[in-house]
């Protein structure tokens, strides 16, 4: 009987907070610098400019469905949930707290992945660009004229990359087995410039071939330092 009572008061609640999020989310339009913070419930969140300033909000709490960036506005998240982030002609999101569902890059706008910052699908596509240097992803995927510089940060899952796409990663000591990992495409390992160690499973046997690995700038200078001394001894 307990149990059965239990089971109804759960879903009283979850009815509750449903009716709830009906009736406080809004649709609101953002034209100049604001503030997203707790308490603040969100619809659909769309971000402006009005020439010649750039409309800058920072969310520090708060929950947001969907938020689109426009113009060159840009998204300071510190702190709360938003599910979809698309970012559009020229705009700019930068995530160091919080969580977001998925984030999709596109149309010349970048994305900026922090320590702090957690995204569950990260998407570049249509000549976007992300730049991870930390924080934590489930998947990573980059498609058509797009660019992803990776720096830092960790990919749980797997990076898939296709069409014209490239991946930039920084670090050294890179390693790539193209029979390990789950998803058909080998397994990335390294270490990052702050000497953390990484491990990135790769899906598909086209997505190595879209990496760039650019070793730390010391690796650098002993290769060229390496063929200088070879040079001299022929």
């Amino acid at each position: 009987m307990w149990k059965i009572m239990k089971k109804s008061m759960m879903l009283v609640a979850v009815v509750m907070l449903l009716l709830t999020f009906e009736v406080q989310a809004i649709d609101v339009d953002f034209y100049s610098d604001a503030t997203i913070q707790d308490g603040d419930l969100y619809d659909l969140v769309r971000l402006y400019d009005t020439p010649p300033d750039h409309t800058t909000v920072d969310m520090t709490g708060g929950f947001v469905h969907n938020l689109w960036s426009y113009d060159s506005s840009i998204i300071n998240m510190t702190d709360g949930e938003i599910l979809t982030i698309e970012t559009r002609s020229t705009s700019n999101a930068n995530i160091s707290g919080g969580n977001v569902r998925s984030v999709f890059t596109w149309d010349h706008t970048t994305t900026n992945l922090y320590n702090g910052g957690s995204v569950f699908s990260l998407g570049a596509g249509v000549s976007g660009t992300i730049n991870m240097m930390g924080g934590n992803t489930e998947y990573l995927r980059a498609g058509d004229f797009s660019i992803v510089n990776l720096f830092g940060g960790t990919v749980n899952i797997y990076l898939n990359a296709w069409d014209s796409a490239i991946v930039n990663i920084y670090g050294y000591g890179f390693d790539y087995d193209p029979i390990s990992g789950n998803w058909n495409g080998g397994q990335l390992m390294g270490f990052w410039l702050d000497d953390t160690p990484f491990i990135i499973d790769l899906a598909g046997s086209g997505t190595y071939s879209h990496i760039n690995l650019i070793p730390e700038p010391g690796s650098l200078i002993l290769c060229a330092l390496g063929a200088l001394l070879v040079r001299r001894k022929k």
